[in-house]
């Protein structure tokens, strides 16, 4: 049984709002998500960076200078193999010299530096973010900086992955809202017409069915019966009550 026209009429703005309204849901939900994800990463890198510094900066407390620390290097790469999506990790002096490295190259960490002035830092970059801690000596004097370039890839990937669940949820959501409620709109104006009909037949607005309605010929021809037999009356009474006329006396005044 297909759905009427006014019903689809009735039906489609709200369909279109319901589809909006899941559209829009989708979206800040997978915005949220995003921020959530992004934020719980920026918190494990932070703390992580953080431990770094602290093991840097007890060693340079014994005295020694920062391109001589020994076991830097070896954190670095301990760090670098515990998160498969840390990029790198360097350690440059004051100088914009970097004394430890480990995992990608990153020439342009000099020029990075220049431009943060903040003890610690967050740079959000295409795909990724860069930390930096300043290192500082016994005395407070600035030693060199820690950077950590992490690539946001595997949370980017977590959150595509849900964005095609809920969409495609989405979808199935707007198709069957949509199909019940075109045919529940459908099934409520067609009781409507019923009820109208039964209403107009109950007031005698409608037309009565032919059956009821009498032959106009055969009413013609009763019709005309009755007349010649009135006609054949008047004629026999006049002919009767004629002789009776013609013998009366005349009225003398």
């Amino acid at each position: 049984m297909a759905p009427s026209r006014l019903s689809l009429l009735i039906a489609a703005p709200v369909a279109l709002l319901s589809a909006l309204a899941l559209g829009l849901g989708v979206l800040l939900h997978l915005s949220r998500l995003d921020e959530a994800t992004r934020a719980i990463d920026e918190s494990r890198l932070r703390f992580t960076l953080g431990e770094l510094r602290a093991d840097v900066e007890a060693r340079m407390a014994l005295g020694m200078p920062l391109a001589g620390l020994p076991g830097v290097g070896a954190a670095l790469e301990r760090e670098l193999g515990r998160d498969p999506a840390i990029a790198a990790i360097s350690v440059v002096d004051s100088a914009g010299k970097t004394v430890f490295h480990a995992g990608a190259p990153d020439p342009a960490a000099p020029a990075l530096l220049a431009r943060q002035t903040a003890r610690d830092w967050l740079l959000r970059e295409t795909g990724g973010v860069t930390l930096g801690a300043r290192l500082s000596q016994r005395d407070g004097a600035p030693a060199g900086t820690l950077l950590l370039r992490h690539a946001m890839r595997r949370q980017q990937d977590a959150v595509a992955l849900v964005a095609r669940e809920l969409a495609l949820a989405a979808v199935c959501a707007a198709l069957l809202t949509t199909l019940c409620f075109v045919f529940g709109v459908d099934l409520l104006v067609r009781r409507m017409r019923r009820t109208l009909a039964g209403m107009h037949a109950a007031l005698g607005d409608g037309a009565p069915p032919k059956q009821a309605i009498p032959h106009a010929n055969a009413l013609v021809g009763d019709v005309n019966v009755m007349a010649a037999n009135a006609l054949h009356d008047l004629a026999a009474a006049r002919d009767t009550l004629a002789p009776a006329h013609a013998s009366a006396p005349l009225a003398i005044e």
